[in-house]
C-alpha cells in the first residue's frame, strides 16, 4: 500500500514538473491552443426596457447581468486547477446607438476570478436616455460589447449583443400668432385671429382648442381641432373669430378672452399632454347702431307719404 502512495506522489509530482516545463517553453499562446482554455461570456438584462422609456426627463437604469465560464478540453482539467484564482478583467462598452438615444454604461471594468467548473456572475447598469425627438413606439436599439481580456493560458473572448427598448410618446406644442393676440375693431366688426402651432414632440399630434373665457355679451368661436403630422416642425393654423356687442350706443371696452390647447397622440387619443392657454386682448371702439338706418328709412318713407297725402287733400 506504501508502495503504491509513493508511486501516486511521484506521478503527480513529474505532472506538476510537467505541466511548469511546458508553460515555460512553450509560448503562452500555444499552451493555451493547446489546452484549448477560453472565457466564454453570456450576457442578459433586466425587464427594465419593457416599459416605453420617456424622452427628455427620464433616466432610466438596465442592469447587465454578465455570466463566465472556462471552456476546456479533458487534458487541461488539472492545468486549469492550477490557475484557480486567476483574475479575468471584463470590459463593457457601447458599440452604437441612435442617434436620438443617449446610452453610458455606469460600470465599464468589471472582473471575475477563475473557478474550474463553476459559473461566475457579474453586474453593471446602462443608463439611458432618450430625447424628444424620439420616435414614438419605434423599435431603439444599443449594441454592446463585453470582453474578457486574456489571463496567462486562458484566451480572451468577446461578445455582442443588442438591448431593445421604445421611446415613449411625449406631446410638446409651440405657439406663435402670426398677427397679435391684441385686436382693436368697431361693435359692427369681425375679427379673425390665427393661431400657428407647431409639433415639438416625437409623434402625430392632435390639438383640441376650446374658448374657455369669453365676456358677456361678446361672441368667440374657434377652430375645434387641427392635425399636426409626426415629425418636428410640421404645424397647422387656428383661428379665432370674434364678435363684439352690438347694442345701441358708444362703445369702449377692452376684454379678454382665453383659449385652451390640448395636445394627444394622433395614434391614440387617450394619450394626452399638459393642456396649455393663450389669451387675447380685444377692444371695441365705436358708435352702434344696430337697425337704426332701417328705422330712418321706415320714419323717412312715413314722412313723404304724410307730405304726399296732406298736399292732394290742399288741392281738393
Amino acid at each position: 500500500m506504501n508502495e503504491r502512495k509513493k508511486t501516486l506522489v511521484a506521478c503527480l509530482v513529474m505532472v506538476v514538473v510537467l505541466i511548469g516545463t511546458l508553460t515555460t517553453l512553450i509560448p503562452t499562446t500555444q499552451a493555451g491552443l493547446i489546452f484549448n482554455f477560453q472565457s466564454v461570456l453570456n450576457i442578459k438584462w433586466g425587464n427594465e426596457t419593457q416599459r416605453p422609456l420617456i424622452p427628455r426627463g427620464e433616466l432610466r437604469f438596465v442592469t447587465i447581468i454578465i455570466t463566465h465560464t472556462v471552456s476546456k478540453t479533458a487534458l487541461g482539467s488539472g492545468v486549469l486547477s492550477i490557475l484557480t484564482g486567476a483574475l479575468i478583467p471584463i470590459h463593457v462598452e457601447i458599440v452604437e446607438a441612435p442617434p436620438w438615444c443617449t446610452a453610458a454604461i455606469q460600470q465599464g471594468t468589471l472582473s471575475v476570478t477563475v473557478q474550474p467548473g463553476a459559473v461566475s456572475t457579474v453586474e453593471t447598469t446602462c443608463a439611458i436616455q432618450v430625447d424628444n425627438d424620439a420616435p414614438a413606439y419605434s423599435l431603439g436599439t444599443i449594441r454592446m460589447r463585453a470582453t474578457a481580456d486574456r489571463t496567462s493560458l486562458i484566451e480572451g473572448y468577446s461578445n455582442e449583443f443588442t438591448l431593445s427598448f421604445t421611446p415613449a410618446y411625449k406631446s410638446l406644442i409651440g405657439l406663435s400668432l402670426p398677427e397679435t393676440n391684441v385686436k382693436e375693431l368697431g361693435p359692427s366688426e369681425t375679427a379673425t385671429l390665427p393661431i400657428n402651432i407647431e409639433n415639438l414632440g416625437n409623434g402625430g399630434t392632435v390639438v383640441q382648442l376650446r374658448v374657455t373665457q369669453v365676456p358677456k355679451d361678446w361672441v368667440a368661436t374657434v377652430t375645434s381641432q387641427v392635425t399636426l403630422a409626426e415629425g418636428t416642425g410640421s404645424s397647422a393654423t387656428a383661428y379665432l373669430t370674434v364678435i363684439p356687442p352690438k347694442s345701441f350706443g358708444y362703445h369702449n371696452e377692452e376684454q379678454t378672452i382665453e383659449v385652451s390647447l390640448q395636445p394627444m397622440f394622433a395614434d391614440d387619443m387617450s394619450q394626452k399632454g399638459v393642456i396649455s392657454y393663450e389669451s387675447f386682448l380685444v377692444q371695441s371702439r365705436g358708435f352702434s347702431a344696430p337697425g337704426f338706418e332701417t328705422s330712418i328709412f321706415l320714419g323717412a318713407f312715413a314722412m313723404t307719404l304724410l307730405i304726399v297725402v296732406y298736399i292732394r287733400r290742399r288741392k281738393k
